[in-house]
């Protein structure tokens, strides 16, 4: 009976440990934070984005109803943050001159522009308003 006991504990005891190892080896999923600006709440914010999962912008904002986030970009001559609204992507469509898809300033029309940061330790910041929507040169 004893000896039944300790095959019986044994048994568990490697099943606990084998689910352990099965878990630890399964892929996790990999994210990154992409820098957003809500449109009507005039604030940038960091969304944290799944690999693979599909996402549709505008997207959904914390910070007011509806979707109203897109991705954001600050102009490097004159600091304007405004928002691009990226065009769709299609396996179908045919390949379009990079260029053409380059967001440019709404108030310059410079196209030297970069990711706007955002302070150190905070998920969100307040941009003066209205913040402009952008749209590629080419639908």
């Amino acid at each position: 009976m004893k000896q039944k006991l300790i095959q019986v504990g044994l048994i568990v005891v490697i099943l606990i440990a084998l689910g352990f190892v099965v878990k630890q080896l399964k892929p996790k999923p990999y994210t990154y934070e992409r820098i957003l600006v809500d449109t009507v709440a005039n604030k940038v914010f960091s969304q944290t984005i799944t690999v693979g999962q599909a996402m549709e912008m505008p997207a959904a904002s914390p910070f007011s109803e509806g979707k109203n986030a897109y991705p954001a970009y600050k102009c490097l001559k004159d600091g304007t943050i405004f928002a691009f609204e990226e065009p769709a992507v299609s396996q179908d469509a045919p390949p379009v001159n990079p260029d053409l898809m380059t967001p440019k300033c709404p108030v310059c029309g410079s196209t030297e522009v970069t990711i706007p940061e955002l302070p150190e330790g905070q998920k969100s910041m307040d941009v003066p308003g209205p913040v402009q929507i952008v749209k590629p040169a080419v639908k």
